[in-house]
């Protein structure tokens, strides 16, 4: 399966869907005015309160996403004159043998021809080895194999081939992914244009959900606003939360010090095997880099100040991915139930550093932490015991409001993708989230040393 298509580079979308998005910012605003009413006159107040500041979160999201928001690739003026570095692809790999060879094809078909493919084995038990022997033999300039004999976990694969990488800049990519023909390229482009970018995630798209089911088709329109939208608020303060495991890429020096901590990272005592993904990041956005010019953060490195700024965490709309999700709710559970153990340990993490990034993202960041914390209990209040007093219009204001919100984002992929189909199913996962996901934060929670991946 060759993936030949390019990713567009030109504007996102023409002046008349740009009045659009400015009419969604005002209805935002309009919406919000009306919860205050609600929640000062109409409806229990710690119901209303709530429902308020994810409206404010989601017109600030919405706001920094359209307003400030830019591809980094479309800044760039020209790079034509510089070298073509080396890039290490890195794909971990353990019983994929559906997938592996469609991943490891879209890399060799990449634009990008100064690259070396190093695919880790980690302990596969399924056709995967066989498979990777196959494709070795007939690309063994590009591609290398790594078989580990028993399996050791992403981290600890993906140290493996850093150790064999000799690559400038670092592509991560799962396993039952495919990466765009020119993403790789536009990976380069972005990193030679700015010596502080520390690292770049691409922008995900669910794989064949033209032909998917249901599930599959609503988690493309999710992907497309969780990309779009949570990762353009967050790159446009150049300092994502999270570069996503399905396709992101490093600069060496920026996690090249960080790789061993975190292949071996502990939580409570204990080996933690999940927060891959957002746990790299924290490190990377907690360390400082040396400038030499006026734009800097004072720091102390043995007993003298020096000129420091921190790594720049991007996130690009033209570098594009094709991710493959669960196709079963009961897959898609055990998936939200890894996402959310991440979710505790990075609080611990990210939590603990972010405040250092730009205030506008840091606020939206912790309050948005402190919303998913608490909506459990909002839920079981509004839909529960609010209810049996005869309050029904609390309940009634809460799951609006999360359908409101559902088609905002769905209105939102519709501007940005004329003719897209699918955009009618974003609410969809609103009221899967609401009544599934919501309550496997306790569960994660509860289960968080429990050391199982699948």
């Amino acid at each position: 399966m060759i993936i030949e298509k390019k990713s567009a580079i030109t504007h996102e979308m023409n002046k008349k869907r740009w009045v659009v998005r400015y009419l969604i910012l005002l209805l935002i605003s309009v919406i919000l005015l009306i919860k205050v009413y609600f929640m000062l006159f109409i409806i229990d107040f710690t119901i209303g309160f709530y429902s308020f500041l994810t409206t404010l979160i989601l017109f600030s999201i919405f706001l920094f996403s359209y307003l400030k928001f830019k591809d980094p690739l479309l800044k760039i003026k020209n790079n034509s004159n510089e070298t073509e570095p080396l890039i290490s692809i890195i794909i971990p790999v353990k019983n994929e043998e559906e997938n592996i060879e469609d991943c490891i094809k879209s890399c060799i078909d990449s634009s990008y021809k100064n690259k070396e493919i190093i695919v880790v084995n980690d302990g596969s038990t399924d056709k995967t080895p066989s498979i990777l022997e196959r494709l070795t033999k007939e690309n063994p300039n590009e591609l290398t194999v790594l078989h580990l004999p028993i399996n050791l976990g992403k981290k600890h694969a993906i140290e493996k081939a850093i150790e064999k990488a000799n690559g400038k800049f670092y592509v991560f990519m799962d396993s039952d992914c495919n990466m765009l023909n020119d993403a790789v390229e536009n990976f380069v482009k972005i990193f030679l244009s700015d010596n502080e970018i520390g690292a770049i995630t691409g922008h995900g798209k669910v794989r064949n959900a033209d032909t998917g089911n249901l599930l599959e088709k609503i988690q493309d329109v999710w992907f497309d606003g969780q990309y779009r939208i949570i990762k353009g608020m967050e790159g446009s303060f150049s300092s994502l939360t999270c570069c996503s495991g399905s396709l992101s890429a490093f600069r060496k020096e920026a996690i090249i010090n960080h790789i061993h901590q975190w292949a071996n990272d502990r939580f409570l005592g204990l080996e933690f095997k999940f927060a891959t993904d957002r746990r790299l990041t924290a490190f990377i956005l907690a360390e400082k880099i040396k400038l030499s010019d006026e734009k800097f953060i004072e720091t102390k490195e043995n007993g003298r100040k020096i000129k420091c700024q921190q790594w720049k965490v991007l996130y690009s709309p033209s570098v594009n991915v094709e991710i493959g999700v669960p196709k079963t709710l009961k897959s898609l559970i055990k998936q939200q139930i890894r996402w959310r153990k991440s979710f505790i340990r990075s609080i611990f993490a990210t939590g603990l550093i972010y405040w250092q990034r730009p205030l506008p993202a840091a606020i939206i960041y912790y309050v948005t932490i402190a919303l998913r914390l608490f909506r459990p209990y909002i839920i079981i209040k509004s839909l529960v015991l609010l209810p049996l007093t005869g309050d029904i219009l609390s309940g009634i204001f809460y799951l609006g409001g999360a359908m409101f919100s559902g088609l905002i984002y769905g209105i939102d992929v519709r501007l940005r993708r004329p003719g897209y189909p699918r955009w009618v199913y974003r609410p969809l996962m609103n009221v899967i989230s609401t009544f599934i996901f919501t309550w496997l934060i306790i569960y994660a929670a509860i289960t968080i040393k429990n050391k199982t991946w699948r």
